[in-house]
């Protein structure tokens, strides 16, 4: 039995950009006074994290309820712009097909920062069904901990009842690259955001452009043989 850990935005999402769009304009109507976010900043900042933690970190002298205010908008105006342009990451449909066909050996996680809501939101507009797709979810704002802190994917392997070192993690971010190898999990890099040294660095065990890259039958010999 093998276990596939995917995180949500920028690895089956290719939703990256889009988030940059809608934090970009969040924080320049806040601090009309500064330099707008760049993609470098938001790439090192705020891409994979969690809600709270970067309104925390950016937002340092506002009140506890400024900043929930702040994410809500952020996340209204996410829904707003994918409506029309959020896509799957690219070769997503042929990992779905290899799921579908050897469910028996695998069991399906899913570890992500974003909200319930958004989570939902994105996975229906991918037409992947939370419930019958994934065997176990685990959603930072329920369990209390974000990326980059390793715990989500040892609880997602505790729930999936799967040991750690038969299982892969897709990510695409600094922050849960860093959750995936410090929780010692092989973590492929999807590079839909970070760039690949910037990934290499952070322990990927490999990093792939896309699924189209991915073989999972010569992922789990390489298991095998170690």
């Amino acid at each position: 039995m093998y276990g596939i850990l995917f995180d949500l935005d920028g690895t089956l999402a290719d939703s990256d950009s889009i988030h940059f769009q809608a934090w970009q304009k969040i924080l320049a109507d806040i601090n009309t006074h500064q330099q707008e976010i760049d993609r470098e900043f938001y790439d090192k900042n705020i891409s994979g994290r969690f809600n709270d933690d970067i309104t925390r970190a950016l937002l340092p002298d506002v009140s506890d309820d400024k900043r929930k205010d702040v994410g809500e908008k952020k996340d209204l105006l996410f829904y707003q712009l994918a409506q029309e342009n959020l896509q799957p990451t690219k070769g997503l449909e042929t990992i779905i097909a290899y799921i579908q066909e050897n469910r028996s050996k695998l069991k399906i996680g899913l570890a992500t920062n974003a909200t319930r809501k958004v989570t939902e939101f994105e996975l229906n507009l991918l037409k992947i069904d939370i419930k019958t797709f994934f065997d176990a979810v685990v959603i930072a704002e329920e369990f209390g901990i974000g990326k980059p802190n390793p715990e989500m994917y040892l609880e997602l392997t505790q729930r999936l009842n799967i040991n750690k070192n038969a299982c892969v993690v897709f990510e695409d971010s600094i922050a849960g690259v860093r959750a995936a190898v410090t929780a010692q999990i092989k973590c492929i890099g999807i590079l839909t955001s970070a760039k690949k040294e910037t990934l290499e660095e952070y322990g990927t065990w490999r990093t792939v452009k896309n699924f189209e890259e991915i073989d999972l039958e010569e992922v789990w010999k390489t298991f095998q043989s170690n």
